[in-house]
């Protein structure tokens, strides 16, 4: 579908967060049209359509993603993880988040009022998974076989975070810095930097709005099985302490950090949650 240059202007104003959305909508209604071009004209019309329609038109809750989940050179994790996108799209379906967040409004749906979901599949993170209720980062954790290692540095040239020490006879990757972005692993000539663990950092409570937060990160890293659980987890718990439609980052901040951390991390070896 072609786009003026003054449409593609006017795309360029509307906000980041639900500018993907806008443009599918305007698309899907020139194809209506029969248009070839869309111009000013059809994104108004478009507009004033959605807006006397939005309850309908809103499915209760939103999950985006970055390009990492159609092939992107930065994506750290393998084929496989990308497999999360429509496990949560299962999830939010079979919760009814439309139904459950008018009852508690008790109006219409609105945009701002969607359960939000934003995966990233690298550190990267351009689809912004720090301010929506749910957001999720692909990691891959580096080890490291020392035997193998001939102190080349090639893992600290390419390093970004300077997370990598080179000490004498050893490589130290320091946990406090390292992103999990799995690049010194690619730049290993001798494969003494492997993938030790693949998976999602999970950020919970993010918003922007009158109040802005960024999401709480919970400890570790989560594969792919244990996102999922944690994911559904975290949704239950908003539907249960969600009194009048408000966002998961408020009631994150009325629980308090430390009360979301423990219900939410990962168990340790032994533990049952």
């Amino acid at each position: 579908m072609k786009w003026s240059k003054e449409a593609e202007k006017t795309m360029e104003r509307v906000p980041f967060f639900i500018r993907k959305m806008v443009r599918k909508k305007v698309e899907a209604y020139a194809r209506q049209q029969g248009v070839q071009l869309i111009k000013n004209e059809h994104i108004e019309a478009c507009r004033q359509k959605f807006m006397k329609s939005m309850d309908k038109e809103l499915k209760g809750y939103s999950v985006e993603t970055c390009l990492g989940a159609k092939g992107c050179s930065n994506r750290t994790l393998s084929d496989s993880a990308t497999a999360i996108v429509d496990e949560i799209e299962e999830i939010l379906q079979g919760l009814n988040m439309k139904e459950f967040l008018e009852k508690r409004l008790k109006h219409p749906l609105k945009v701002h009022n969607e359960f939000r979901v934003s995966i990233s599949f690298c550190p990267n993170s351009c689809s912004r998974p720090q301010i929506v209720d749910v957001g999720f980062i692909g990691a891959v954790k580096p080890g490291v076989f020392q035997n193998e290692c001939t102190m080349c540095g090639s893992c600290k040239e390419v390093c970004q975070e300077k997370a990598i020490i080179l000490h004498e006879n050893a490589v130290e990757i320091r946990e406090d810095k390292c992103l999990y972005c799995g690049h010194c692993i690619e730049a290993c000539p001798t494969g003494a930097i492997q993938k030790e663990k693949e998976g999602f950092r999970i950020l919970v409570g993010g918003k922007l709005g009158r109040h802005p937060q960024l999401g709480l990160e919970l400890p570790g890293i989560f594969a792919n099985e244990d996102a999922i659980k944690t994911f559904k987890k975290i949704a239950l718990f908003y539907k249960d302490n969600c009194v009048n439609g408000e966002r998961l980052g408020v009631i994150v901040a009325q629980k308090g950090h430390d009360f979301i951390i423990d219900e939410f991390s990962l168990p340790s070896p032994g533990e049952i949650k």
